[in-house]
């Protein structure tokens, strides 16, 4: 079985760290309390060969007296023959030493390899943010260009069904104009179930003296605000694309929604009517109504929604 790459075998573990560590300060504290006995031991080595110097002089002196005794003899021949023992550590000092040098020089060597691959790693690894830093611009770009062909092909499509609206619209207006030429009545153009319930709900409010109207408000739509009567929102009004015919003067109730805002409903009254023209095909035909009491609420949400874009203005 052959043993795992160094790239893939694991960093020593803060537990090893850890124990050697703790070895060598055990070492470290017991080589310390070995140089004390060394010392001491050689101090009192010193201090007995002294001792054992002074005490044989001292035996020669009584030995010359004429009142020697055979055991002073005994004594000194035994003095002459006893010796301080030597402490001789020298070889294993140098020992410690030798394997001391070779250790430091062993983690000198080791750190040097340590940084080394350091630096390595930190340039394979910049090397890597790179290509994952074009990758992620790569794939930016991509995104952006896909939301901007929806986009694209949204904003298409609703110029379109615009486009189609207007068509329609005008060649309503180009029909009616004929018919009222020839003296003829226009054809009615077919009429859904929900658009054929409004307008009955519609003639049912103006019987009752107040007429309900729903329009769509948005960037693209037809209806638009304006501020005709007032350069204050608050008195202006709003034109709403119909070919019901409401007159002048009829007291209306109006829902309409912002773009990503709530519904909203306002009261008014119809100023003007713009009926459809076949020479101007291009002039939906509508009505402008005034607003009247519009909430203060209502009144900052159409001032924010006008700042994106531009009111209409019509003559009272």
């Amino acid at each position: 079985m052959t043993s795992p790459s160094p790239a893939a075998r694991p960093p020593p573990g803060p537990s090893r760290e850890a124990e050697l560590t703790r070895a060598e300060t055990e070492l470290s504290a017991h080589e310390a309390r070995l140089a004390e006995q060394l010392a001491r031991a050689t101090a009192e080595a010193s201090a007995l060969a002294t001792r054992l110097t002074q005490t044989r002089a001292a035996l020669e002196r009584v030995q010359a007296g004429p009142d020697a005794a055979p055991t002073l003899e005994q004594q000194a021949a035994l003095l002459q023959e006893t010796g301080v023992p030597g402490l001789d550590v020298d070889a294993p000092r140098e020992k410690a030493l030798a394997a001391r040098l070779a250790a430091l020089d062993a983690r000198r060597k080791a750190g040097q390899e340590m940084q080394a691959a350091l630096r390595a790693h930190q340039e394979r690894a910049a090397q890597v943010a790179r290509t994952v830093a074009d990758a992620e611009t790569v794939v930016k770009h991509h995104v952006e260009a896909a939301a901007a062909r929806v986009r694209a092909k949204q904003e298409a499509t609703a110029r379109a069904q615009q486009e189609a609206a207007r068509a329609r619209q005008a060649e309503q207006a180009r029909a009616a104009g004929t018919a009222k030429a020839q003296g003829a009545p226009m054809p009615a153009a077919p009429m859904p179930a929900a658009r054929a319930a409004e307008s009955a709900e519609a003639l049912e409010a103006r019987r009752n003296g107040r007429v309900r109207m729903h329009t769509s408000i948005d960037m693209r739509s037809d209806s638009n605000f304006f501020t005709g009567f007032s350069m204050d929102i608050s008195e202006g009004g709003v034109f709403i694309a119909t070919v019901e015919p409401v007159a002048r003067g009829t007291q209306v109730e109006l829902d309409f929604t912002l773009p990503g805002g709530r519904p909203m409903k306002v009261t008014g009254v119809v100023r003007w009517v713009r009926e459809s023209n076949a020479r101007t095909p291009e002039l939906m035909p509508g009505v402008g109504v005034q607003f009247t009491g519009l909430a203060h609420e209502v009144a900052n949400a159409i001032t924010s929604f006008v700042t994106t874009r531009d009111p209409m203005f019509f003559p009272d």
